[in-house]
């Protein structure tokens, strides 16, 4: 948490505010993007977003009281800035750069 690094965690919802506070004295701004997964890949899966600080509050507006996937860091916000691996404008090994 303190150098800002993607997290995902899996654990039960009822431990939500735990994590919450143990992110947030951590290093995470209470305002950090954060996801809620509920029952990933299956036919009633729930994704709610919002902030590390707001967690709780998702999972209980959204009814989800179960095991779930928390995802946590800047990816989920607004700005996105490409991986150079991917970037066209980047050479490596197994591709050239586009001009």
């Amino acid at each position: 948490a303190a150098h800002g690094a993607t997290m995902v965690i899996f654990l039960s919802a009822g431990q939500l505010e735990k994590l919450s506070a143990r992110l947030i004295a951590g290093g995470y701004a209470p305002e950090t993007p954060a996801a809620i997964v509920y029952k990933a890949s299956w036919p009633d899966e729930k994704c709610v977003a919002g902030t590390v600080g707001d967690l709780p509050a998702m999972a209980e507006e959204n009814g989800i009281s179960r095991m779930a996937l928390i995802l946590v860091g800047e990816f989920l916000g607004e700005q996105y800035d490409r991986s150079k691996l991917y970037d066209p404008a980047f050479s490596h090994g197994f591709r050239e750069a586009e001009q």
